[in-house]
């Protein structure tokens, strides 16, 4: 009688750990959704201020899901369009943006990075990095 009963509670465990990993799954896609929807509303200013709009998405793919919902990513991927609007703030720059940018991301890696590649500007987002707008400047300014 108590192997039945332990297996009962076996199996309750199993079920309400699967279920906590699936709120948690729940409260990450959350999370990413609102993330999209600020970032939305980010591109919105730099498209205003650069006189062009440039999509923009978050690549969710090697999202770091503890770090997440911890921080947030659209601030990082901000202070990225913040140097982007930066540059805007001249005609010369402006033309270099939309000549050059059609396209932007923001993800995750291992080291925060910069690259353009084809039209599209690739953001690497890293949470322990710091002065990200200066960052992303200097390599707009040296880029395009």
């Amino acid at each position: 009688m108590k192997l039945i009963g332990s297996m009962g509670l076996i199996g309750l465990l199993v079920v309400g750990v699967a279920a906590g990993a699936s709120a948690d799954e729940a409260s990450v896609k959350q999370r990413e959704l609102k993330q999209d929807s600020d970032l939305i509303n980010d591109a919105k200013n730099t498209a205003k201020e650069c006189g062009v709009d440039i999509p923009i998405k978050f690549d969710w793919t090697n999202a770091p899901q503890d770090l997440i919902m911890a921080n947030s990513p659209e601030s990082f991927c901000d202070n990225m369009l913040y140097s982007v609007r930066r540059i805007c703030g001249d005609a010369d720059g402006k033309a270099a943006v939309k000549e050059k940018i059609k396209a932007i991301s923001c993800g995750f890696g291992p080291a925060r990075s910069m690259s353009l590649k084809d039209g599209t500007l690739d953001y690497k987002i890293n949470f322990d990095s710091s002065n990200d707008a200066d960052y992303a400047y200097e390599f707009l300014q040296n880029n395009l």
